[in-house]
């Protein structure tokens, strides 16, 4: 007999038609037996169908027999040699009586062994299983037994479980598939175009929805709140536009039942029934996009960008700079007497001052204009649709505004700020950091100027006031350290003249391998690192501070990093005297200017 490939099948055809069996398995694998019996009068021929459903081809699963009565031990045998079975009829098409009386007798059956046939169950070159169909009395000495009503037996079973696997298959693969969907963090939802109602939902969005059932049910109707028709913002109507195109639709959303913003995934799809239907899939993005917000966004002002996020920033723009042939206007800008009102009206209302000025500022940026806080009253911004002469207009503006708000509103101070302006060429080769020593240069001399007007107003005040008021300030002064090293790329230096023991930042510790943060004579220490070209300037400066010939120290030199590279160093700095003229504190701060700071000097 052939192996039972598709034309077989087709064979059979008329039989499969009346078994509903063989498709929804609501009935036994007895009772498709007992139809075929009735249909076909098995019994009249076979005394015994044995039926063995193999696991990959090789492996025994399962065995049905009928008449299901009290098996004997020929039968038995079938299910514990079903491999060695199964493998002879990966070579033969069936296993005739007198083959199969060979494989018992292999076995250690000695019992008399009734005739039997195995048929191989095999559709397209896989083996389901097989079939052992015993001959009674009357089919042996029936030399015109039917073998057409035998072949359509065979096909039938063969036919059967081909179905039985491929439900088998593709319920594990449902119960499969399933258990990923629900499983997933993505929430996942499908429904009709067409009446909006929910026909499937995976569990993690049941959840996330407190959502039992929610098929059958309209989707912005338990989906969103207070809605009376299909959402506006609905993708389905884009999708349907141009249904064969197989695009995605992404897009954010603000949901107005759990207040969560998720990133979203639309797609028309087929469906189990052939129809087209909706597939979303969605990502709650609420924490990383709060985690992002922090990250970059300045927590005080909320819009501006943070240091590390703006320099980055930055960074690309120097870089693009050079390819694109575009320069770019750099500002740095500090608050004028923030110190002051956080002292005399407290700190709420210095918060108020840095965002009253950095909000009026914002308003005159353009979308591809950078704004972020370099420390705490230090701002960069960075103009590039605007020529120097433009910036200089629009920071002029933004005065004039604070001065006219803050005595419109009465305020008690003047919202000002004292800047610098950088402006970097496409040709100019200038690093980040080359940027920001410049432009804090330019602010440092606007400053000067600042503080210089600032203490001849308050000499002019100071003589119209009463001359026997002492003004009192006072403040924890083991926190000034940590707070001006942390708020400063500089490198903060405090020495104690008394006991000539200079502290020095743990990053400049680290940057030039100093044997500690503080360190007695340290200007021979220090001085070992200078470059011997330089260290005759270093060494005047420095002498000149000793000898009380100066009191302030300005000075700028090399110095060996860990890495034995030079690097220039700007070192600032001022001896402080008691009453009685004695020096007691030497402090000041130490800026990097790169490698290569002389040669890109103008």
């Amino acid at each position: 007999m052939a192996d039972y490939s598709t034309d077989n099948l087709k064979q059979s055809q008329q039989f499969l038609q009346a078994y509903d069996k063989l498709y929804s398995f609501k009935n036994t694998f007895y009772d498709l037996l007992a139809s075929l019996e009735k249909t076909l009068g098995l019994t009249e021929y076979l005394s015994h169908i044995s039926v063995i459903q193999l696991r990959n081809e090789k492996h025994f699963q399962a065995a049905f027999h009928y008449p299901n009565e009290a098996l004997s031990q020929q039968q038995s045998l079938l299910s514990h040699k079903a491999h060695l079975i199964a493998k002879k009829l990966k070579l033969k098409t069936e296993i005739n009586c007198k083959d199969f009386s060979h494989i018992l007798t292999e076995c250690g059956y000695n019992d008399n062994i009734r005739p039997t046939t195995v048929y191989p169950l095999r559709f397209d070159d896989y083996l389901y299983g097989f079939a052992a169909l015993e001959l009674n009395e009357k089919a042996i000495n029936f030399q015109q037994f039917s073998t057409d009503s035998l072949t359509a037996v065979v096909n039938i079973l063969c036919a059967y479980f081909v179905k039985k696997h491929a439900f088998e298959q593709t319920a594990l693969q449902q119960k499969v598939y399933t258990s990923i969907i629900n499983g997933m963090n993505n929430l996942i939802y499908v429904t009709d175009i067409h009446t909006n109602k929910i026909l499937f939902m995976n569990q993690t969005m049941k959840d996330r929805f407190a959502l039992k059932a929610p098929e059958g049910k309209i989707c912005w109707q338990v989906l969103q709140q207070n809605m009376s028709q299909r959402c506006n913002f609905c993708p389905v109507s884009k999708l349907l536009r141009d249904p064969s195109s197989n695009k995605t639709i992404h897009w954010e959303e603000v949901n107005s039942k759990t207040g969560r913003i998720y990133e979203n995934h639309d797609s028309l799809i087929n469906w189990c029934d052939g129809s087209i239907v909706h597939l979303q899939q969605s990502i709650d993005i609420t924490d990383s996009k709060k985690a992002f917000h922090d990250a970059c966004f300045d927590e005080l002002t909320n819009t501006l960008l943070t240091r590390r996020a703006g320099k980055e920033l930055l960074e690309k723009l120097i870089k693009a700079a050079h390819q694109n042939c575009h320069g770019f206007i750099t500002c740095m800008f500090d608050i004028n007497s923030l110190k002051q009102v956080n002292d005399n009206y407290g700190h709420s209302e210095g918060d108020k001052l840095i965002i009253t000025i950095c909000q009026t500022l914002k308003k005159y940026l353009g979308s591809g204009d950078i704004f972020f806080r370099l420390s705490g009253d230090e701002f960069i911004v960075v103009f590039t649709e605007h020529s120097l002469q433009n910036v200089k207009e629009i920071l002029q503006k933004v005065l004039i505004e604070l001065k006219n708000s803050a005595q419109k509103n009465a305020l008690p101070y003047e919202p000002s700020f004292t800047y610098g302006l950088l402006e970097v060429q496409s040709t100019s080769n200038y690093s980040l950091t080359d940027i920001l020593n410049r432009v804090d240069e330019k602010m440092y001399e606007q400053k000067r100027s600042y503080h210089i007007l600032k203490r001849q107003q308050d000499a002019g005040l100071q003589k119209q006031s009463d001359p026997s008021e002492k003004n009192s300030f006072s403040y924890q002064a083991e926190y000034l350290y940590d707070a001006l090293v942390n708020s400063t790329d500089d490198y903060l230096y405090v020495c104690d003249v008394q006991s000539d023991v200079f502290h020095y930042p743990k990053t400049m510790v680290e940057e030039f391998a100093l044997p500690g943060e503080y360190i007695k004579n340290a200007a021979a220490i220090w001085g070992a690192k200078v470059h011997p070209d330089d260290q005759s300037a270093f060494l005047a400066s420095n002498q000149e501070i000793l000898d009380g010939r100066a009191n302030i120290h300005y000075v700028e030199y090399r110095a060996q990093n860990k890495e034995g590279k030079w690097i220039w160093v700007r070192c600032r700095g001022q001896m402080q005297y008691n009453e009685q003229g004695e020096a007691i504190l030497f402090a000041g701060f130490i800026k990097k200017l790169g490698e290569n700071y002389k040669q890109q000097l103008p």
